[in-house]
């Protein structure tokens, strides 16, 4: 056996060694990308999709926190906003804070707002999320079946804004800040 090349048990230091720097080189490769779309979504908080061409919103039957559930179609007629968004998530939990005081300020005004939870091994914790940012708008339990219909929500938060008409007017993927929120609001009302 020569020297340098195995352990005491047996596995070789240069196998060893080369698995280290792999699993290194993927935690790094992680993490970049993880911080190259965390300053994206900070630096752009602005920038928003239009659906290609006028759609209608696809119509879905959730359960709220309750166990209640409630339809899309209780939406008909009023101009809402529909986000997706989920508790671990870091730019949902900083943009609430701004939905609450602009859902506030236009709900007299027939306003509303739906935040569809993707949360899947968090969904208990939900409750005392909503008390802690004392959120007032209605959150429900989502399901794949329904951010596919919207089109595959694949980043969150993804919000989408819809007229009295039931189309949607905008779709704003990432974080967004509650001055270009309130703008967005007002164009539907």
């Amino acid at each position: 056996m020569k020297r340098g090349t195995s352990s005491r048990n047996g596995i070789g230091a240069v196998p060893l060694i080369l698995a280290l720097v792999v699993v290194l080189a993927g935690a790094l490769l992680l993490y970049r990308n993880w911080q190259q779309e965390r300053e994206v979504t900070k630096a752009e908080p602005a920038t928003t999709a239009s659906p290609s061409g006028s759609r209608t919103a696809p119509p879905f039957s959730l359960k709220d926190t309750n166990g209640n559930i409630y339809s899309s179609s209780q939406l008909a007629g009023k101009p809402a906003v529909i986000n997706f968004f989920a508790t671990w998530c870091p730019p949902c939990r900083e943009e609430i804070p701004g939905f609450v005081e602009v859902y506030n300020r236009h709900r007299s005004k027939g306003f509303e707002l739906v935040g569809i939870s993707l949360d899947t091994d968090t969904r208990e914790n939900l409750p005392g999320f909503l008390m802690n940012n004392k959120i007032g708008y209605r959150i429900l339990f989502g399901d794949l079946a329904t951010a596919r219909a919207y089109g595959g929500v694949s980043a969150l938060p993804t919000t989408f804004f819809v007229g009295k008409d039931g189309e949607i007017k905008n779709v704003h993927v990432g974080y967004i800040d509650k001055e270009t929120f309130d703008k967005e609001v007002m164009k539907l009302l």
